[in-house]
């Protein structure tokens, strides 16, 4: 019996030595956690300065495209060299221009747009009201139409019905306004759906397909609103496919030149 009760003895003993050793394992652990815990927090805390700092950057160099755009050639224009530029030109009073367009182009500045020709802004939210809009239009003869009123119908609409429509739309303005030219803005890009932003390609395709040889019809594409193929989220408002304050100034910026090419306004007239 007292043997058995050595055993016991010894045996209570080697366990409550394995739980000291235990203990003091898991407390060394629980130090370890913590302190890898807080370099994680840190190591968070660091990413998000530097994430912030280069949103900032971003942000910066979007501001500074924009304002690069106004100055220099760095878009595609298709068809820049059309017939009506000669007949566009007014030497005594500036070009009227037309702009019919969404809601992303409600918060264009029309009197800023430029100095070098007058702007009437309509906002149209389809196609539909588009045509609407230059059937009702009396008092008004411009020098040039621009329309940017494909965004919101690619959306509940094949591309072919969209292009279809939209050439209509260019038929009727210019019959309506025989001695004035039209800008079809191609669509922007967009982050919502890439259904609807792919529609949106085709779109464009098409058209720079149709319009290809036709010198009434200039194009003006947004392809600077991507970096690597993909739309830049900086352009787009919380809805990935509004319009962001950096995103208006640089579709203002992209008619702008459009604009003024299709007018045959001379750079330098412009440059300040």
């Amino acid at each position: 019996m007292k043997y058995h009760n050595q055993i016991l003895e010894e045996t209570r003993a080697e366990m409550k030595k394995v739980l000291t050793t235990s203990n003091s394992e898991i407390d060394f652990l629980s130090v370890s956690i913590q302190t890898k815990n807080e370099e994680i927090d840190k190591l968070n805390d660091t990413l998000k300065r530097h994430t912030q700092h280069l949103e900032k950057l971003q942000a910066e160099n979007i501001s500074l495209r924009s304002q690069m755009i106004s100055r220099f050639e760095d878009f595609h224009l298709v068809n820049a060299n059309s017939k009506y530029t000669e007949k566009s030109k007014l030497d005594d009073n500036k070009p009227t221009v037309l702009l019919i367009g969404t809601s992303n182009t409600k918060r264009i500045n029309a009197e800023k747009l430029s100095p070098s020709f007058t702007t009437n802004k309509f906002t149209s939210f389809d196609l539909e009201e588009t045509k609407q809009a230059i059937l009702e239009i009396s008092d008004i003869i411009p020098n040039l139409v621009v329309f940017h009123s494909l965004t919101n119908d690619l959306k509940i609409k094949s591309p072919q019905h969209c292009v279809e429509e939209i050439q209509d739309i260019v038929k009727l303005a210019l019959q309506k306004w025989q001695n004035s030219g039209c800008i079809i803005s191609l669509t922007t890009p967009r982050l919502d759906s890439v259904i609807f932003n792919t529609n949106g390609q085709i779109i464009n395709a098409l058209l720079k397909q149709i319009y290809d040889d036709n010198k009434d019809v200039l194009l003006v594409d947004h392809g600077n609103m991507l970096r690597n193929g993909n739309p830049i989220a900086e352009l787009l408002s919380e809805d990935k496919f509004h319009l962001s304050d950096s995103g208006v100034s640089q579709l203002s910026a992209n008619l702008k030149r459009g604009i003024h090419t299709a007018l045959n306004i001379s750079h330098a007239k412009f440059k300040r």
